[in-house]
C-alpha cells in the first residue's frame, strides 16, 4: 500500500520558517538588549548594550532559553492576513498575488506575458481569482531554488516587520513609563518607528519579487502537451456457461 506524499509547497513552508528562526531570535535579542540598556542606564550606552547583548545571548542564560518561545509568541500575535497588512499597507486584498496579473506583471521585463496567456488563457481580474491562479502556478515551481530562496527572505522580513510593529507599541510604552527624559524617549520611539518602516519596505519589495519570480519561472518553463488517453485493448473473454 502506497501513501500519498504531501505537495512540495506544504512541506517546504515549515522548513523555510525553521531556517529563519535563528535570524529572528537575534533580531529580538538585539532589540531587547537596547531596550533593557535604555531602561537601566537611562540613556544610550554602547558598553551597556554590549553587556546586555552578551547576557541575552548567553548559552545557559534564562533569557537565551526563553528567546525562541518569546519570538514564537510575539510573531503569533498576528494572523497571516494581519502580517500582510503590516507589510503592504493595504487593508483589502493585501497580498501581491491578488493584483499580480492586473498591476505587477508588466513591471518585470523577465516575464514572457504571451507565453503565460498561451498556458493559462485570459488572466483573471478579480483579486481572489488572481491569487488563486498565482498560487496554483507557485505550487508547480515551489521546488525551484530561486523561488524557495525568495520565499524564505520574504517570510523572514515579513516576520521581522511584525515584530518591529510589536516593539513600537510595547517598548514605547515601557520607556514612556520609565523616568528617562522625554527627548530620549521620543528619539527611541522614533527609531522604533523608523525600524518598522525600513523593514516593512524591504519586506514589501521582497514579497513582490517573490510573486514575480514565480511567474518568471512559469513563463519560461516548457509547456507540457496535453496527454491523449490511450485506448486499451480489451481481450475477448469467452463466456462461461453461467453467463450465457
Amino acid at each position: 500500500m502506497t501513501t500519498k506524499k504531501p505537495p512540495a509547497a506544504a512541506t517546504r513552508w515549515p522548513y523555510l520558517k525553521g531556517k529563519n528562526a535563528p535570524s529572528l531570535w537575534a533580531f529580538v535579542g538585539a532589540n531587547l538588549a537596547i531596550c533593557f540598556s535604555l531602561f537601566i542606564t537611562k540613556g544610550f550606552s554602547t558598553t551597556s548594550i554590549d553587556q546586555l547583548w552578551k547576557s541575552v545571548t548567553k548559552k545557559d542564560g534564562i533569557i537565551a532559553v526563553l528567546l525562541p518561545l518569546l519570538t514564537i509568541i510575539l510573531s503569533g500575535l498576528f494572523s497571516d492576513t494581519a502580517k500582510a497588512r503590516l507589510v503592504f499597507w493595504r487593508w483589502r486584498h493585501p497580498l501581491p498575488g491578488c493584483r499580480v496579473f492586473t498591476e505587477l506583471i508588466q513591471s518585470d521585463p523577465r516575464i514572457d506575458v504571451p507565453a503565460l496567456h498561451e498556458k493559462h488563457g485570459e488572466f483573471p481580474q478579480e483579486a481572489h481569482a488572481q491569487n488563486a491562479l498565482w498560487y496554483r502556478v507557485y505550487k508547480e515551481h515551489s521546488g525551484s531554488t530561486m523561488i524557495s530562496e525568495a520565499h524564505r527572505i520574504y517570510l523572514l522580513t515579513r516576520d521581522m516587520t511584525t515584530l518591529s510593529a510589536v516593539f513600537v507599541a510595547l517598548f514605547s510604552i515601557v520607556i514612556g513609563l520609565d523616568s528617562v527624559g522625554w527627548k530620549i524617549a521620543a528619539f527611541y520611539s522614533g527609531a522604533l518607528v523608523a525600524q518598522y518602516i525600513l523593514i516593512a519596505t524591504a519586506a514589501r519589495n521582497y514579497g513582490i519579487r517573490f510573486v514575480l519570480n514565480v511567474l518568471t519561472e512559469e513563463s519560461h518553463s516548457q509547456q507540457r502537451p496535453p496527454t491523449k488517453p490511450r485506448r486499451q485493448s480489451i481481450p475477448a473473454v469467452s463466456k462461461t456457461p453461467t453467463e450465457e
